[in-house]
C-alpha cells in the first residue's frame, strides 16, 4: 500500500438516506429506497490536516468533502398489501431480475428452493443493487468493508440480503463475458458471507452468525492495512 490515499482511509464515513416522497406513490408500503454515500467529511479532513501541521488556514477553509463511493439498497417488505415482486419491478431491471430468481411469481412469496436455503425464512429482503467506488479508491479492500457495514446497519428485520455480482461500467457484453466479469466480484462478496443461489444471484443469510464473523475479519484486515501504511509512511 504505497498510495497516499491510504492515509485518508481511516477518515472515510458512511451516510445513509431513505428517499420518501411526500405524495404517496404505488408500492410505498412495500419498498424502502435506501442509498448510502461513502465520503470523507470536509470538517474531519481539515481537522486531520491541521493536526499534521504545515497547512495554512486558507487551505483548511477551502477543504471540501471527498467522494469515495455510493450504493443503492432497496428494502422489500414481504408482508405488505401488494405482491413484493411487483414492487421490485417498479425499481430497476437488476432488482426485478433478482426478484424473479428468489420469489414465486404467481404467489408473491419465497420460491420453495430459496426458502429451503434460508435458516429462518421470515422477514424482509434487502437488495444490494449497486456498490460503486470512485476509481481512485479501488484496490484497497474498501468494497467489502463498506458493503458489510451497510448490511449490518440496514438489515435488522431482514431474512436475507441479495445481490447479482457483475460489471457496473455499463458496457454491453455477451453472456459469456458477463459471467467472466461477475466471477471476481462474486469472490469479493463471498468474503462477507454471500453464497450463490441461482442464475447469478447470491444471498447472505441474515440469521446466521457467519456473515458477522466474516465482516469482523474484513474490518480487522482493513485496520491492519491502514496501520501498516501509517507505520511505513507516517510522520517520522
Amino acid at each position: 500500500m504505497t498510495d497516499p490515499l491510504c492515509s485518508l482511509i481511516p477518515l472515510v464515513g458512511l451516510a445513509y438516506q431513505r428517499e420518501q416522497p411526500l405524495q404517496v406513490h404505488e408500492f410505498d408500503d412495500m419498498l424502502e429506497r435506501w442509498t448510502g454515500t461513502a465520503r470523507i467529511d470536509a470538517d474531519i479532513l481539515a481537522e486531520d490536516m491541521s493536526a499534521c501541521g504545515d497547512t495554512d488556514q486558507e487551505t483548511l477553509d477551502a477543504t471540501e468533502d471527498i467522494a469515495v463511493g455510493r450504493m443503492s439498497r432497496p428494502r422489500v417488505c414481504m408482508f405488505g398489501p401488494d405482491n413484493p415482486l411487483h414492487a421490485m419491478d417498479s425499481t430497476t431491471g437488476d432488482v426485478s431480475r433478482i426478484g424473479e430468481r428468489v420469489l414465486d411469481v404467481a404467489r408473491g412469496e419465497f420460491d420453495r428452493d430459496f426458502e429451503e436455503a434460508l435458516a429462518y425464512p421470515v422477514g424482509d429482503l434487502l437488495v444490494m443493487d449497486r456498490v460503486i467506488l470512485e476509481p481512485a479508491w479501488r484496490g484497497f479492500g474498501l468494497g467489502p468493508v463498506l458493503a458489510g457495514a451497510a448490511v449490518r446497519r440496514l438489515s435488522p428485520g431482514c431474512t436475507a440480503v441479495l445481490c447479482e455480482p457483475g460489471s457496473a461500467d455499463g458496457r454491453s457484453m455477451t453472456e459469456e463475458r458477463h459471467r467472466e466479469a461477475a466471477a471476481k466480484p462474486a469472490r469479493v462478496w463471498s468474503t462477507v458471507g454471500f453464497e450463490p443461489f441461482r442464475n447469478g444471484v447470491h444471498f447472505l443469510d441474515c440469521r446466521l452468525q457467519r456473515p458477522l464473523g466474516l465482516l469482523a475479519e474484513r474490518q480487522q484486515e482493513f485496520t491492519a492495512l491502514c496501520r501498516s501504511w501509517n507505520a511505513q509512511h507516517g510522520p517520522r
